[in-house]
């Protein structure tokens, strides 16, 4: 982004860190400077099952030869410059050199002169290609513009991001063989001296980066460096999402009411969505609404709108350097003559390794458009572009979180529910909703999961006041919701789920809390036992269940993350009922 603000924000949050990253002759105060964010800073609402141990990392040496692949700790990657409107040429080849004694990233042309040296604590974002195994970027806090490199091979680009990734003080990498055996297991880090001094100076043999003929040359390592590890593999990042229909009224003049709704300062990462945000006199001004309500200790990462429904994602600055592959997008829905202006806005983003997807949506209105809302959730579902293009939205992220006014209702007449509401038996009411019931017939958002309701229905209400309004003599419904759907290998907790006391629309505004265990960058080029890549073999691959009448030319695309290339695998027959 080329926005100026954002530019000043940026370079606020590096004053912040680099008052942390000073290196200090005290090694107890450099241990300390390293450690992450205790749990105050992180947030209140973590179980204890859920939260790291407040021990500040233990200091360890580890003498060099004892380091498995220690090549690269000073290694050298070939690699092309990323240029989309040209074929590769001579002019774009490139070293890049990661040097962790030096705690320097080298950017050389390939006759081996330095054409740009950059502080590793100058890293903003290290970041690998979605749609092309061999791509990444790397953007810098000191340099112009990013560099987008490609690599000969998925390998090299998986190795290049895991000593890129050690080398930056601000990022705990999980590597149990850096990690100081007799520390616990169950939460223990260290910050692991790697010692190459005096008779700890390793020699290795390896390729001349500069000559493709196979020649060796002898590679002196030797100094001291340093890296942040654990034996665990992930951290808890605290989530907090929300959705609001707004109904083209601002927000309370007096900000504090929505603490009720989005409490400051207590999450790491904030997604708030709206519908009905016509109030806007100014482009943007509900977001920076947000980004003031929250304060100056988060930044805005991405923030979509298409017409009055709108979605933004901030993110506590200290948890900035470990987001990467941040996008957005919108998809508007058809049939705008029967359901209006609907549809969705998402964002996407990865913290350190796991993927999470946010989305915000309103989805056709009244009791009896039961099939519209499916259309409009499908239309969603598989046109909205975000990440891997190839991929439907559900299927590709650890974590979709899907929020929005909804629009299902629940199917009871007033007078039957009333006596309910005023008992608070809302279960005999969810009884009865459309959502519920759809996602229990496997009619709609396969595998997205809710936790459960202990709020009283959310619409509709009078403006300015608690009071139901009477709708056509129907009960008051639970249109605005809030799902998730992860994938089975990922681990994330909700911690609350519930409706503010918030009235200035005619829906109550929704939240739900989520602790996510966001998996750290893997050392797989420092770990002691090596093991090589796995090979799947599909020997059929048919499917069970069809809702077309036909498929014509039917083909499957499998991705991988380790994959050189997406993998097409086509039917023998053109048009088939059943491939």
């Amino acid at each position: 982004q080329d926005d100026e603000d954002l530019e000043a924000e940026l370079e606020a949050a590096l004053e912040e860190q680099e008052a942390e990253w000073e290196e200090d002759d005290d090694e107890d105060e450099e241990e300390e400077d390293m450690a992450e964010p205790d749990d105050e800073e992180r947030g209140s609402d973590f179980d204890e099952d859920d939260e790291e141990p407040e021990k500040p990392p233990e200091p360890w040496m580890l003498p060099l030869p004892e380091v498995t692949n220690n090549i690269y700790l000073k290694s050298y990657f070939p690699v092309l410059k990323w240029n989309p409107n040209k074929a590769f040429g001579p002019a774009d080849r490139r070293i890049w050199v990661v040097d962790h004694f030096a705690k320097s990233f080298y950017c050389l042309d390939a006759k081996g002169k330095t054409r740009r040296q950059h502080d590793a604590n100058k890293l903003l974002q290290l970041e690998r290609n979605v749609m092309d195994p061999r791509r990444a970027r790397l953007m810098f806090f000191d340099a112009a513009k990013s560099y987008e490199i490609v690599f000969p091979s998925n390998d090299e680009r998986e190795r290049f991001y895991e000593t890129g990734s050690s080398i930056r003080p601000a990022i705990r990498v999980y590597a149990p063989s850096l990690t100081k055996p007799d520390t616990a297991v169950d939460g223990g880090s260290t910050t692991t001296t790697i010692d190459g001094t005096k008779e700890n100076a390793v020699v290795q043999k390896v390729p001349n980066p500069f000559k493709k003929t196979g020649e060796l040359l002898d590679r002196e390592l030797q100094g001291r460096c340093k890296i942040n590890s654990s034996k665990v593999q992930d951290e808890p990042v605290s989530v907090w999402c929300g959705t609001f229909n707004m109904c083209g009224s601002p927000p309370p003049r007096d900000s504090s009411s929505l603490e009720s709704w989005m409490p400051k300062g207590k999450y790491d990462l904030y997604a708030v969505g709206t519908q009905e945000c016509s109030y806007q006199k100014e482009e943007g001004e509900w977001f920076g609404f947000v980004q003031e309500y929250l304060g100056k200790d988060y930044l805005t990462l991405a923030s979509m709108q298409l017409w009055d429904i709108t979605v933004v994602v901030l993110c506590r600055k200290k948890c900035l350097l470990k987001i990467t592959n941040v996008e957005g997008s919108t998809k508007a829905t058809l049939h705008k003559e029967k359901c209006g202006m609907k549809g969705a806005a998402g964002i996407c983003l990865r913290f350190h390794n796991t993927s999470m997807a946010f989305i915000s949506c309103h989805l056709a209105a009244r009791l009896e458009r039961t099939k519209m809302r499916k259309i409009n959730v499908e239309e969603i579902v598989n046109q909205i572009q975000l990440a891997n293009k190839d991929c439907d939205l559900s299927s590709q992220f650890h974590h979709v979180f899907w929020m929005g006014d909804m629009n299902y209702r629940v199917e009871m007449e007033n007078a039957e529910a009333a006596p309910l509401l005023d008992s608070k038996k809302y279960i005999e009411l969810l009884n009865q909703d459309q959502l519920l019931n759809e996602i229990d017939e496997g009619n709609i958002l396969y595998g997205f999961k809710e936790a459960p309701i202990t709020f009283p229905p959310t619409y509709r209400y009078k403006k300015g006041s608690s009071d139901y309004m009477n709708d056509r003599g129907r009960s008051p419904s639970y249109t605005d919701r809030i799902l998730v759907k992860s994938m089975s290998n990922t681990t994330i907790k909700c911690t609350g789920y519930g409706a503010a006391d918030v009235h200035t629309s005619e829906h109550m505004p929704v939240y739900a809390t989520y602790v996510v265990r966001c998996v750290r960058p893997h050392m797989n080029c420092f770990h002691r036992d090596q093991e090589p890549r796995p090979q799947f073999e599909f020997s059929e691959i048919v499917f069970e269940d069809q809702n077309h009448l036909m498929f014509r030319k039917p083909m499957v695309m499998i991705y991988s993350p380790f994959s050189e290339h997406p993998h097409k695998g086509k039917s023998s027959k053109t048009s088939t009922m059943k491939p």
